[in-house]
């Protein structure tokens, strides 16, 4: 009998339009289907997802379902490492893959764009070296009580400040359903307290646009 697909116990080591919605998890394929690459056969895990709500796109988007297949990896650095380890902040410590069926999950797209989170250093097994590759990340599980922190919410939240003035940050974050759902960010952003912090923190920095970015610290 084939393991169960599963977000823990990790070690080191065509996307369509959506780049960040919401959508109902109707179906995770478990055991994981398996494909032929270039370099031979691969596991993947599909999860599709009905009543979608679209939140970002590269074009327009009217279908209510979709579909995301990602490799399924034991590496902590390779795209599956990175999905299980934004998937499991908002898990119980016994729940897993298989409990997020029927749930409302929120997906992004990390290729650095419109305010989404950058690329991630990820294994590439031809190279033999970590490669900045775009992943899929959870932002958010509708009503998850389990390990979802408000650290992980403001850190969402900083996401969106990266390349955009205060009045562009304030429109997409008042708007965004994470800081919807929590009123000390959304007081935050409002009396400018929360850009004020990390301004002063370093974390960012205002050009001569009034354009913030995220300050880069040299190792």
């Amino acid at each position: 009998m084939p393991n169960p697909v599963s977000a823990r116990n990790l070690v080191e080591t065509g996307v369509g339009p959506l780049r960040k919605f919401y959508g109902d998890i109707a179906y995770v394929s478990d055991p994981p289907e398996e494909r032929q690459g270039q370099s031979g056969a691969y596991s993947v895990v599909v999860f599709r997802m009905a009543a979608v709500e679209v939140l970002q796109s590269t074009e327009p988007y009217p279908y209510p379902v979709a579909e995301i297949a990602i490799s399924l990896s034991n590496r902590k650095k390779s795209r599956w490492g990175f999905f299980s380890e934004s998937l499991v902040k908002y898990l119980k410590s016994e729940e897993d893959v298989k409990d997020i069926m029927s749930r409302r999950v929120g997906w992004v797209y990390t290729d650095g764009q419109d305010g989404r989170p950058a690329p991630k250093k990820v294994w590439n097994r031809t190279a033999n070296a970590e490669v900045d590759a775009p992943a899929w990340e959870v932002f958010d599980i509708v009503g998850a009580k389990g390990n979802t922190s408000n650290d992980a919410a403001v850190e969402h939240t900083i996401g969106l400040l990266d390349g955009k003035s205060v009045s562009e940050f304030n429109k997409v974050a008042l708007a965004d359903p994470v800081v919807k759902g929590n009123v000390d960010l959304q007081r935050a952003i409002m009396d400018k307290s929360f850009v004020t912090a990390l301004v002063q923190r370093g974390t960012f920095a205002k050009d001569e646009n009034d354009i913030y970015h995220r300050v880069v610290k040299k190792a």
